[in-house]
């Protein structure tokens, strides 16, 4: 009840003008704005502070952010009625011990003595009270949200405070979350094997990263797991009661970092499960699909289970027989837009018949085009030994349009990026043959000197004092690629 009344009265009996229907959702927005702060320890969280999040929720609910509004809608969260009272929140609960209502008082936010510094004449600043994280944490979608980095901060935040109460369910949080991550890998994985496509499609996967900026996440959160079990010193001087709850913090927290560790050989693998089908089995993407109406849909479904209307078969029949093409325009419409007339006719059929018979083929990767642009790459890992793909920001428009006239060019950089190669015009053509290869044989044919790359290893690593790589649909990390 204490929760429901906390959820009913955030942001009642404000004047917010225009904005009243939306005084709610500004001020839940706001008390998450706050946490995110709260929780990585920025203090930038005082009155005038608050007042500018309100604002900036605002203009997130597309609505036009009004100061005075603002001003209104803060101290409606920070204080009960009159803000010059500053009095907390009341309502009143039943008691059911005592068989009677009795007052509960509350406050959203409250002063946090650790970063305020009034003995330096520092502003108050702010942060949540148990109730409203409670509203934060009051379902799983928000965790979701948040995502398992900002959970580890709530946690080391609570274990640096000594609350291993609210600390034990944390970590439950933190382990639950790091499984539905491993579930989702595993799933990925699976979907990768039976259908490669789905590499291309599933929305949840971060593409932007790369391989090494991934591995920099997993290290960040592993040093916070660290910094987590360095106050596990602390527990020997708690109560024995406390000291329990100490203990099976820090075991559940071991088994939480054991499943981290987990997750991150998962992702890596699966990175690299990415970058062998793209390389070693192009022709999975394209491949069709083995549906086929008599086995599928006839035999399998039909004659084994039947129809509970006769209907049905018409309706499974009729995309198969009927003129009415439904996604494509009608032959019919393509002839009315013919105007041929006349003595034409004749002259046109006579030099159809002369003419061979048009053959259509599908267009593939541009040799061509690949070759043009990855030779002046290659000339300067050989005259330097390296070739900085930040140096691509330089190209004018019109160059930057042919890199991306086929995905082929710029998929190239990512696999001589990710992966190693070892250079040679020597392999065997029968083999699913390693785009890298071909290109740099394609490159050696017209560019003899080139040759001396033979034999040599090319790597990569990133450059954080290079700029990204970010034109209008492409973003890439600044890597170097190098002769080894």
């Amino acid at each position: 009840m204490k929760k429901i009344q906390a959820i009913r009265m955030l942001g009642t009996g404000l004047d917010a003008g225009e904005m009243q229907e939306y005084v709610h959702e500004i001020c839940f927005l706001l008390l998450l704005k706050v946490f995110r702060r709260e929780i990585t320890e920025n203090p930038d969280r005082t009155r005038d502070d608050l007042v500018f999040l309100t604002m900036e929720a605002m203009r997130d609910l597309n609505l036009k952010s009004d100061r005075i509004i603002a001003e209104r809608i803060t101290n409606g969260v920070l204080w009960y009625r009159d803000p010059s009272r500053q009095e907390p929140f009341r309502t009143g609960i039943f008691n059911e011990v005592a068989g009677k209502h009795e007052e509960f008082k509350f406050k959203y936010l409250t002063e946090d003595r650790e970063h305020s510094r009034w003995d330096k004449g520092g502003p108050t600043v702010y942060m949540l009270t148990e109730i409203a994280q409670e509203i934060i944490f009051i379902t799983r979608e928000i965790l979701e949200e948040f995502g398992f980095d900002i959970e580890q901060f709530y946690t080391l935040q609570l274990i640096k405070s000594g609350n291993f109460h609210k600390a034990e369910s944390s970590v439950d949080n933190l382990i639950a979350r790091v499984r539905t991550l491993i579930r989702r890998e595993c799933d990925y994985r699976e979907d990768v094997i039976r259908n490669p496509q789905v590499i291309f499609f599933d929305k949840r996967r971060n593409r932007r990263k790369s391989e090494e900026e991934i591995k920099a996440q997993f290290e960040e959160e592993q040093k916070v797991f660290q910094d987590m079990f360095s106050w596990k010193k602390r527990i020997k001087s708690f109560p024995e009661e406390q000291r329990l709850e100490a203990e099976l913090v820090f075991e559940n927290l071991e088994r939480a970092r054991m499943l981290h560790n987990e997750l991150a050989k998962l992702v890596v693998e699966n990175m690299a499960l990415e970058l062998k089908v793209r390389v070693e089995y192009p022709e999975s993407f394209w491949r069709t699909s083995n549906l086929s109406f008599k086995k599928d849909i006839w035999q399998n479904t039909v004659i084994k289970y039947g129809l509970d209307n006769f209907d049905k078969l018409e309706y499974l029949l009729n995309p198969l027989f009927s003129a009415d093409v439904e996604f494509i325009y009608p032959l019919d419409w393509a002839w009315e837009e013919q105007t041929i007339k006349g003595d034409s006719i004749i002259t046109d059929l006579e030099k159809w018949e002369d003419e061979e018979e048009l053959s259509w083929e599908e267009k593939g990767v541009d040799w061509e085009q690949l070759t043009m642009l990855y030779t002046p790459v290659f000339r300067t890992l050989l005259e330097k030994g390296e070739f900085h793909y930040s140096s691509l920001n330089s190209l004018e428009l019109k160059e930057r349009q042919v890199w991306t006239e086929q995905k082929e060019n710029i998929d190239m950089l990512m696999m001589l990026a990710i992966t190693g190669v070892t250079l040679t015009t020597a392999y065997n053509m029968a083999e699913n043959v390693d785009e890298r290869l071909e290109l740099f044989r394609r490159i050696c044919e017209r560019n003899p000197d080139i040759r001396e790359l033979e034999g040599k290893t090319i790597t990569s690593y990133i450059d954080k004092n290079d700029k990204w790589i970010i034109w209008d649909e492409v973003n890439i990390s600044p890597y170097v690629i190098r002769v080894e």
